[in-house]
């Protein structure tokens, strides 16, 4: 009796401990699982949607002769995207996305970012200077919610491996993309490789990829974006869009139009507010 009143609370409070873990790992399963039918259901929607509407389109042409034509063109562009994806895995220029801020997001972020790199690949298969992706770091986790995605069939470069570990960037000029770096960046240069933080925080994590690009002992720059968004609104831009900053600059040589064209408006509506 009195060896139980010594351990007693201590194995109770043990099992319970064990049982909440046990719990809080089926819940999360079940979300995973949940979110998993969720994206696979949006993708059967989506070539529905589309199947229909070039139904709807080839009803409305009266001749075979442009129907024909029709199906020829939409079957281009289609071809088009691989093609792009194909020139892309040429192109001189070279992003990373690092993924090596896994402890600093939530599940529901690591979800989020998992999406954002789905935009990336489809938006840069469209645009007309696509840029050749490195996607490194990619941990378990990750790995997880891209396979949702079908991400190994993507035309980019997927590593487990820390970009600093992969011989083709140990002697390569290296600028990790920070918007808490102190250098502006001024142009995209061929002979330079651009960095983006694989992070998605939903609460601003201060100085999160600047001391990252200082813990690996690479130079830091950050767009400049300032100049077109005022003070009182974030200027921290998304794994996508900030990508997308860099072909846009690269069509235009200038960060004005970039942003115009890519920027979300939201971003563009703050700025008129204010002024």
């Amino acid at each position: 009796m009195e060896i139980f009143d010594l351990f007693g609370d201590d194995i109770i409070t043990e099992h319970q401990n064990e049982k909440n873990k046990q719990l809080k790992s089926e819940k999360q399963q079940i979300k995973n699982e949940l979110h998993r039918q969720k994206v696979v259901q949006k993708k059967k929607e989506k070539k529905k949607k589309i199947k229909q509407q070039k139904y709807e389109i080839i009803q409305t042409l009266e001749t075979q002769e442009q129907k024909n034509d029709f199906v020829h063109q939409f079957k281009g562009l289609r071809n088009q995207k691989k093609e792009n994806g194909m020139k892309a895995l040429q192109s001189p220029f070279r992003i990373i996305i690092d993924c090596g801020f896994e402890d600093n997001m939530s599940d529901k972020e690591q979800r989020s970012l998992a999406r954002q790199l789905s935009e990336l690949y489809t938006e840069n298969r469209k645009i007309d200077v696509p840029l050749k992706i490195y996607v490194t770091n990619i941990y378990p986790i990750l790995h997880k919610y891209l396979e949702q995605y079908h991400y190994k069939q993507w035309q980019l470069v997927s590593e487990e491996r820390l970009f600093t570990d992969i011989e083709e960037f140990q002697q390569a000029n290296i600028v990790y993309l920070s918007p808490d770096g102190e250098e502006e960046l001024q142009e995209i240069k061929e002979d330079e490789v651009y960095v983006i933080g694989g992070l998605v925080d939903r609460v601003i994590i201060k100085n999160a990829t600047l001391n990252r690009s200082r813990q690996l002992g690479v130079r830091s720059a950050k767009l400049p974006i300032g100049q077109f968004i005022k003070k009182n609104y974030k200027k921290c831009l998304n794994v996508s869009t900030a990508a997308m900053m860099i072909s846009g600059w690269l069509k235009y040589k200038d960060w004005s139009k970039a942003f115009d064209s890519i920027v979300p408006q939201k971003f563009k509506e703050q700025e008129a507010n204010e002024q």
